[in-house]
């Protein structure tokens, strides 16, 4: 080819790579999603309503707290001052008994220019009322009522719980004052009947505040005077509802429930002074709560179509823009993470920002096959060396359970019998105890470099099982040959005359239990293990020094 030729090559190629860039680069791609970070403005603007919405409700708390104490403080006022006019009633008819004509026009001559008492009567001690502003209750009998039992036995002011008056039928308060005489004794009760028009004035009041409502509920749970909007419950007992079984459970209290009329408002109540009533005054929480709701709700509308437009720019703009190629980078170095080191990242064309991203990948993959090839061999050395005892230079517990498993399932698979020899030096205790570690040590290499020979044509695994105790592995030989071998084994060592004054003796000994056994599907490696380890401690029971073989029929019925 000629230089000519490969310049035009060069230059079709930078083309075919410029047309190939993306259009934007990292930094555009930012900017787009910058534009979108308006988004926590939008929240900012939700979040001040929502607080603007909270503070109503903590305004509309403190306005129905402050009218519920109000009305308390009205009827606080109203009974200091009936006590006051009872009192002196109650004295000038101890003193002074008037005639039943007489009593009722000065009893109306006292109750006139007071407001909020209804009526006063003087009832005797029987109960029966002598004269009253009233002329329809004279000689009507209040002994039955708990407020005239009151005032006989406490001899002081008594204020009843409210209740439905007998002449007119409608919710009264009746205050009673014993008259009581110089030498001590009875002489009658007065009686106040208190109206509720401080209810009303309440009422007006709270009717300033858009959606309040004012409720009286007595100690058994009757409504018994409430603000225009609930007159047609007055009367009705309520309480197996919430709200009044929290009123009459609390002095004092403030909650957000429907109302008596099922209108939801938030309401405080007080308990009204000397009774067990209960005032309520609620606001209605929609009232409360109308244009700063509707506002939040625009608020979320909008919120709402802006985040759809953002999902649409970031569905389309971001999976071009952003998306694509860092899913391409992924895909590299997930081949990188499955062992295909060979991949490159720098094969796609990408923009100035992402390319040393690719280069650094690519970097990373020849190194990694690199450290991948040294390891390798490390692991490979590592396994050996961990599959090895350091002491006998034998296999190690770990080389033997991975060896024998290996046989079992070879032996399983050819159907051929697979023995094992279990053994274990006699007293060694004894030899460390006498001789030191060091020696003992010695004794443990001499046994099994002695083991390794004798076993040398037919054991796969020579392996120190652990402490004294020795396994060899013996693929291919029946009972009878395992035996004969084990007994040469034993006899061997034996021989080594390696002193052993703790011996009976004399010298270093070795037991032996041998299994051998064509393995089935039913059966483990660890079946094998078993069996002939129960066979060496059948050797150490007879007195040392023997080789004992395991009955395979025992073994199948362990199995």
């Amino acid at each position: 080819m000629s230089d000519g030729q490969v310049k035009s090559a060069q230059v079709k190629s930078a083309e075919a790579a410029r047309r190939n860039k993306p259009m934007l680069s990292i930094r555009a791609r930012l900017i787009v999603l910058a534009l979108l970070a308006i988004a926590p403005l939008m929240l900012e603007r939700v979040h001040g309503l929502e607080t603007a919405r909270a503070e109503r409700t903590e305004r509309a708390h403190t306005d129905v707290i402050d009218l519920a104490r109000r009305g308390a403080e009205a009827q606080r006022e109203v009974i200091y001052s009936v006590r006051a006019l009872l009192q002196i009633v109650s004295r000038v008819y101890a003193r002074m008994p008037l005639e039943s004509s007489n009593c009722n026009q000065y009893l109306t001559d006292l109750a006139i220019n007071i407001p909020w008492i209804r009526s006063i009567s003087v009832a005797g001690t029987n109960g029966r009322i002598a004269c009253s502003t009233q002329l329809a209750g004279v000689g009507l009998n209040v002994s039955d009522r708990a407020y005239f039992q009151n005032a006989l036995n406490s001899r002081e002011f008594a204020l009843s719980d409210y209740l439905i008056n007998r002449l007119n039928q409608v919710p009264s308060l009746v205050a009673t004052f014993p008259a009581v005489k110089d030498d001590g004794s009875l002489n009658g009760v007065v009686l106040a009947v208190i109206n509720l028009e401080w209810i009303s004035d309440l009422a007006a009041t709270a009717a300033l505040h858009s959606g309040a409502s004012v409720s009286l509920l007595d100690g058994s749970g009757t409504l018994i005077a409430a603000s225009a909007d609930q007159q047609s419950y007055i009367g009705k007992q309520f309480s197996p509802d919430a709200p009044a079984r929290e009123m009459l459970a609390n002095d004092d209290g403030t909650m957000t429930v429907p109302g008596f009329d099922g209108i939801r408002r938030i309401s405080a109540y007080v308990r009204v002074p000397w009774t067990q009533a209960r005032l309520a005054v609620g606001l209605d929480e929609n009232a409360v709560h109308s244009s700063i709701d509707r506002e939040i709700g625009i608020a979320y509308l909008q919120l709402g179509l802006f985040g759809m437009f953002v999902l649409l720019v970031a569905w389309f703009g971001g999976e071009q823009l952003v998306v694509r190629p860092i899913r391409s980078l992924v895909r590299t170095a997930a081949r990188f993470g499955r062992g295909d080191l060979h991949a490159r990242a720098t094969q796609e064309p990408w923009v100035a920002e992402f390319e040393p991203l690719a280069v650094a990948l690519d970097d990373m993959a020849a190194k990694l096959a690199e450290r991948e090839e040294e390891l390798q061999i490390a692991n490979a050395h590592l396994d050996e060396l961990a599959s090895l005892d350091g002491l006998s230079g034998l296999a190690n517990r770990r080389g033997f359970d991975r060896e024998i498993e290996r046989e079992w399932k070879l032996a399983l698979e050819r159907g051929q019998p697979i023995a094992l020899m279990m053994v274990d030096i006699d007293h060694f205790k004894l030899f460390n105890d006498r001789y030191g570690h060091v020696a003992g040590d010695t004794c443990l290499r001499a046994v099994g470099e002695t083991l390794s020979l004798v076993t040398l044509e037919n054991a796969v695994l020579v392996a120190r099982y652990g402490g004294e105790e020795f396994a060899l592995l013996l693929p291919g030989l029946d009972i009878e040959r395992a035996t004969a071998l084990a007994e040469e084994a034993r006899k061997t060592v034996e021989d080594l005359l390696i002193k052993h004054s703790e011996s009976p003796c004399g010298y270093v000994t070795v037991s032996i239990g041998v299994e051998s056994i064509v393995p089935e599907k039913s059966q483990m490696a660890a079946d094998l293990v078993e069996a002939a380890d129960v066979a060496l401690y059948d050797a150490k029971r007879r007195g040392r020094n023997n080789v004992v073989a395991h009955i395979p029929a025992l073994l199948r019925a362990a199995s």
